[in-house]
């Protein structure tokens, strides 16, 4: 209703202005996150540190069979942990790891690794290789190089403020993978980044829902399929 009145007595630029602010403050709950310095939507979920649309993209998937492995925890591990079989989740700060420890649910292994050779290489003591890592802690660069290595041939790697780290950007292209780049704005923060794809040439990625692309945050609902 309130939307309704103030696009009868202010101009349409304004208004959709308006518009604008209150799916990002709002509906995605950036306002909230900001007042509470934590990655979390507008129902007060967990979400990743990653911008909006790469959230709203890895929500289109279903990863309840996927084995992941994340370089940097945080919110972002309870997310990931309500959508795959399991998680190994690697922590290299004590004061985030202690934060984060407690409550986690049982698919998910939490390891804090201090040193730095450990925690990169951390991901190699696992025989088998991961469906999805995660590089978004320390030692980018250093953790994408193990990564390839430890990916599955129908696999991806995601790469968080890939716009602050071209060399790792550039590494994983050169690796034959398939990059995709996705900027705008996410939690917390007052400025847009980006979140990065880099996808295996035989990635195979499941639909979490029967008509996709689902409807996003504020989007105007719209079906062929209904």
């Amino acid at each position: 209703m309130f939307d309704k009145i103030i696009s009868r007595i202010v101009p349409r630029a304004v208004a959709f202005t308006y518009s604008n602010f209150r799916i990002l403050s709002k509906l995605h709950g950036q306002f909230k996150s900001m007042q509470r310095w934590e990655c979390i939507d507008a129902d007060d979920r967990p979400i990743p540190w990653y911008s909006y649309p790469a959230i709203e993209y890895i929500k289109q998937l279903d990863l309840s069979q996927k084995t992941i492995f994340e370089y940097g925890s945080g919110n972002s591990t309870r997310f990931w942990a309500e959508r795959c079989r399991n998680l190994v989740s690697v922590e290299d700060d004590r004061a985030w790891y202690d934060r984060l420890a407690a409550g986690l649910p049982a698919n998910t292994e939490y390891r804090l690794i201090e040193s730095r050779q450990d925690y990169v290489k951390f991901i190699c003591e696992y025989p088998k290789d991961f469906d999805v890592v995660v590089i978004d802690g320390s030692h980018r660069y250093d953790c994408a190089v193990e990564a390839v290595g430890k990916l599955r041939d129908d696999g991806f790697i995601i790469l968080d403020n890939s716009d602050w780290h071209e060399k790792t950007s550039k590494y994983l292209r050169d690796a034959d993978l398939i990059e995709v780049d996705m900027c705008g704005f996410g939690p917390i923060n007052g400025y847009t980044w980006t979140t990065s794809f880099f996808f295996r040439r035989n990635v195979k990625l499941s639909p979490g829902h029967e008509c996709q692309p689902v409807h996003g945050i504020g989007s105007l609902h719209h079906r062929e399929c209904d």
